[in-house]
């Protein structure tokens, strides 16, 4: 028997196998040369410098650790998405082929469950087709070729899986106690492998248009009966969910203005800025031939007022939105496919919240599902005698979609590919300039270092992650004043983080201004409250000033915060600061418990007899 028989056969007994396999083998053989890529970009901050995530066994630090190592990315928490890389270090011991690899197949994962859910609405050749698309679409490639992108793909693959438990329930048996259980838990996966996965529950709603929403003479009734108990659920879930990164991030939600709304992140300005982006999300989502890694300064700017271009989006939204109404009876796919797009992307429209992008093709991810709805609508609704017409058209699209995504999976091999990339495309982006500084001052190139740092800021000068950065470099170099000047810009735009508190302060203490650093400490404390850094280099201050009393004091805060868990350096520390301010009696009991704490170092503690001449 040869292989077309094979196929044929095949074809007739399990068309929707066959289905599902394509879609999953397509995404394997498009991405397939991006398992030669190492860590890029975000990758080095997260995962290949992020010695948390190198050791399986401190479970508990790494679900319950900010996704960001630095707290100048506030708001994230993806304690999933960072045990999964957990695992591959320890697996892989560090190889960038693993992370790639266990991308490449969670991407086939997903877009075989797309090919799934596409077959609750579609026939077979439909839903392959439309399965195809999304297994090859180029703008995925940020989240399939870059490490970090994993947080997209499993919150995409969690979502889909309760979204056919879900569409199976309702077309069945009914939203059994087993189904909700199963739909909660997916629920609360998608939530913790990424933020946006709060949308779920609007997303099964919109497989309603589709799905039975009740008969009998009060439908709208029994419809409410039947879905309600399963809303209540996931409220649950999503209480809990807000509760545990209240626990961690110190919020439930948090708005985190980035480059582009950094200085004017009112509903005005990032509607009329967003307006200007729409356009761009058809493109990206239909014709992607122009891909990019950056979309902030100045790629794109903020616009306070409504331009042409702005028109231009609010126009195709409305009229996408007033097609969707028009025919929600006659193709409620394609009204699906809107709200699914809508839904999706709402939690990074900086509508609801100010997010830290603007626009990021890694947000694509699951939105594109869209894409793929109405791929398989128009190839169903399509005539008979035009529909191989059609045919033709989807499988040249998938082709050409192919060989892009094929040459841009490359693109992430390594931070300087995205950079060359990306002075190629935008050489005006702030964040190449930034990530060229950055490079020459690796390189051991200060002065042309400092000529990056300098132009970056000079197109944008409102981006508090370069302000902070520069400053970092210059105090490496000695040039505290500079560097402090550059924090106190920076805390201009965010005064609420404390990494910048405790950066201004520290520039100050090296720099021996003793008064200026107390007063940057204290005006620390009157905006983000205790810190047990501060309090260290409060302590430092009053020493430079010789005010012993006071800097006692403020190290005793530095053990109060530290508790019974307090090393024994910093009571060895308190235990001088007392004998210098002339207190016997607390340096004795200091110095006492610093021997209990660690009596290896019984030497370094007996030092304070030479140093303060206290007796044992």
């Amino acid at each position: 028997m040869n292989v077309s028989v094979l196929v044929k056969d095949l074809l007739a007994k399990r068309p929707r196998t066959v289905a599902i396999s394509c879609a999953a083998v397509a995404a394997l053989l498009v991405y397939a040369n991006s398992l030669t890529n190492g860590f890029a970009f975000d990758d080095l901050w997260i995962v290949r410098d992020r010695q948390l995530l190198h050791d399986i066994g401190r479970l508990w630090e790494i679900i319950t650790a900010k996704y960001w190592p630095i707290t100048f990315h506030a708001g994230l928490y993806r304690p999933l998405t960072l045990l999964s890389f957990a695992v591959d270090w320890a697996v892989w011991n560090g190889h960038p082929f693993g992370f790639h690899l266990a991308n490449v197949l969670l991407h086939a994962l997903v877009s075989a469950l797309v090919v799934a859910l596409l077959l609750r609405f579609f026939p077979w050749w439909a839903a392959l087709a439309g399965g195809l698309v999304f297994a090859i679409h180029p703008v995925h490639t940020e989240a399939v070729a870059n490490v970090v992108g994993r947080g997209e793909i499993f919150m995409a693959l969690f979502s889909l899986a309760a979204c056919l438990v879900y569409v199976r329930a309702v077309r069945g048996e009914g939203l059994t106690a087993r189904a909700v259980a199963l739909i909660a838990m997916f629920y609360a996966l998608a939530c913790l492998s990424k933020e946006t996965g709060v949308v779920l529950p609007a997303l099964l709603l919109a497989t309603d248009l589709k799905s039975p929403r009740g008969t009998g003479p009060r439908p709208g009734a029994e419809y409410a009966r039947t879905r309600v108990p399963l809303l209540v659920v996931l409220v649950l879930v999503l209480v809990a969910v807000f509760a545990l990164r209240w626990a961690v991030l110190g919020s439930a939600v948090k708005s985190v203005p980035g480059p582009v709304f950094e200085v004017d992140s009112s509903f005005t300005t990032r509607l009329f800025t967003m307006s200007r982006i729409w356009p761009r999300y058809l493109e990206l989502l239909l014709l992607p031939f122009q891909l990019s890694a950056d979309y902030d300064p100045a790629v794109t700017l903020p616009a306070s007022h409504l331009t042409p271009l702005g028109l231009a989006g609010f126009a195709v939204v409305l009229g996408i939105l007033a097609t969707a109404i028009a025919v929600v009876r006659r193709a409620p796919e394609l009204t699906m496919a809107v709200l699914w797009a809508a839904v999706t992307l709402l939690p990074v429209s900086n509508l609801v919240i100010t997010s830290e992008i603007v626009l990021a093709e890694r947000a694509f991810y699951l939105p594109s599902v869209a894409v793929s709805i109405v791929t398989a609508l128009l190839l169903t609704r399509a005539r008979p005698e035009r529909r191989r017409l059609a045919a033709l058209a989807v499988a040249l699209w998938i082709v050409g979609f192919s060989v892009v995504t094929v040459r841009r999976n490359p693109v992430w091999n390594s931070t300087f590919s995205v950079f060359r990339d990306l002075q190629r495309h935008h050489p005006e982006s702030v964040r190449l300039l930034f990530g060229v500084a950055t490079q020459a001052y690796r390189m051991g190139d200060w002065e042309e270092s400092k000529k990056w740092f300098d132009t970056a800021l000079e197109i944008w000068p409102h981006h508090p992650t370069i302000l902070v950065a520069y400053g970092h470099t210059l105090s490496q170099e000695g040039e505290l004043d500079a560097a402090d000047a550059m924090l106190e810009r920076a805390l201009t735009y965010r005064p609420e983080e404390r990494e910048y508190h405790r950066l201004l302060a520290s520039y100050r203490v090296q720099a021996e201004k003793w008064e200026s650093a107390l007063e940057a400490i204290h005006r620390a404390y009157d905006t983000i409250g205790p810190d047990r850094i501060l309090y260290g280099l409060e302590a430092d201050a009053y020493t430079g000033l010789g005010k012993f009393p006071e800097a006692a004091r403020a190290q005793e805060a530095v053990i109060v915060v530290y508790g019974d868990d307090a090393p024994w350096h910093e009571r060895l520390q308190l235990a001088e600061l007392h004998a210098a301010a002339g207190d016997t009696a607390a340096a004795l009991a200091a110095l006492d418990w610093a021997r209990q704490a660690e009596a290896a170092q019984f030497e370094v503690a007996d030092s304070l007899q030479q140093a303060w001449g206290v007796p044992r």
